[in-house]
């Protein structure tokens, strides 16, 4: 599986300010897009449960259909956080052999199945698994691993413990899935395998960067998406959410203007002998 080349002047696609879901052709609960040539639907039976992809998430897929990123024929992949199975619908459509959706949120797995049926798709390319990703103990190891962590900061106010919430917000600052993925990643891929991660820039897009390329991955950035900070969910507690991400823009570990940030879609390919195990 190969990396593309990165272009030296990474895109930037600003969002209009105000609009949530502009990359979608309908919202809040069914979305459409196409992906690499194939016109795919996404649905959430339950959007109290189970979060609509939005522009965060799916600016990774508009990334790679912009044709960056590795061929996905025939790759076995991991979804992490897959919610609705946005990806693991994209992936499959795309070709992979095989996908593991793999989510915190029991709600999840059927979700994502329902929708790999509803475009038509072969099920028996699916696993859903329903666990911790510090719990998780796959057999193999795999060629790609895709995931958009939640990003935004966890505070006891508006705490939710909801699907939605696991979905949103982490601990460590918005970090806490972003480490656990730097801490397992050698345990997921397969030497020469890819990271694909739409990385928020309110949860420190350089310290995973500096982390992974520290351990010898190839880093790139494909595009770049500007648009507004998500806080329709936690609207009555806008103040205190923006306040904890101020405290950490001054400490120099997000970055945001006013109500709005950045998606950096970016790639990490592992060495193809790096020795470790």
């Amino acid at each position: 599986m190969t990396v593309a080349p990165i272009q030296a002047l990474t895109r930037r696609r600003a969002l209009p300010v105000g609009q949530n879901g502009s990359l979608w052709e309908a919202r809040p609960s069914c979305g459409i897009f196409e992906f690499r040539g194939t016109r795919l639907r996404i649905a959430v039976e339950d959007p109290t449960e189970i979060l609509f992809p939005t522009d965060c998430g799916l600016s990774l897929i508009a990334a790679l259909d912009g044709g960056g990123g590795p061929d996905l024929e025939g790759v076995s992949a991991l979804d992490i956080g897959a919610g609705s199975g946005l990806y693991s619908v994209a992936l499959l459509a795309a070709g992979a052999g095989r996908v593991t959706a793999l989510d915190i949120n029991p709600a999840s797995a059927a979700q994502t199945a329902a929708n790999v049926v509803a475009n038509g798709l072969d099920t028996t390319r699916l696993t859903c698994v329903t666990s911790p990703l510090g719990e998780y103990s796959p057999d193999e190891r795999f060629d790609l691993v895709i995931t958009n962590p939640p990003h935004l900061p966890y505070d006891p106010s508006y705490a939710r413990g909801d699907g939605l919430e696991t979905a949103l917000v982490a601990r460590s600052g918005g970090r806490a899935v972003y480490e656990d993925v730097v801490e397992r990643i050698d345990a997921l891929l397969v030497p020469g395998g890819t990271l694909l991660m739409a990385h928020s820039s309110l949860a420190d897009v350089p310290r995973t960067v500096r982390e992974l390329t520290a351990r010898g991955y190839e880093s790139g950035t494909l595009e770049i998406f500007e648009m507004d900070i998500p806080l329709l969910t936690y609207a009555e507690h806008k103040d205190t959410m923006l306040r904890l991400l101020r405290e950490r823009r001054a400490a120099g570990l997000a970055e945001f203007d006013g109500s709005r940030f950045t998606v950096h879609v970016l790639t990490f390919r592992r060495p193809p002998d790096d020795g470790r195990r």
